[in-house]
């Protein structure tokens, strides 16, 4: 809200809540226009594309961890990384686990494209 003023933060809700008609009804009843869904990728994706129909936000948009680097508790890359586009190379550097799950990026592209 202090990065952008007049911006209304309707809700937040921590990722392991297990009861997903819990999760539909606090959505659907914020009145939220545009829902951020961070589990990582392609969790976030996948549960954006199985939960949609039944939400009223117009917006989803899967933010992976970038609340984490919003919110200062990881750090950037430093400035010319980001300049050269490469920050998301940094980020795999910095946490190696990261790249089995970047392998189903394309698999889960190609099914949203087929449908």
């Amino acid at each position: 809200e202090e990065m952008f003023p007049g911006i209304q933060i309707v809700g937040t809700m921590h990722g392991y809540e297990k009861d997903e008609q819990v999760i539909k009804d606090a959505i659907n009843q914020s009145g939220a226009d545009i829902l951020f869904v961070a589990l990582g990728s392609p969790a976030q994706e996948y549960w954006i594309v199985n939960h949609m129909h039944s939400l009223a936000p117009k917006v989803y948009q899967g933010v992976g961890g970038s609340f984490d680097v919003i919110s200062g508790r990881l750090k950037r890359a430093p400035h010319l990384v980001q300049k050269l586009g490469l920050e998301w190379l940094y980020r795999l550097l910095k946490e190696p686990w990261r790249w089995k799950r970047q392998l189903a990026l394309p698999k889960f592209l190609i099914k949203v494209i087929r449908e």
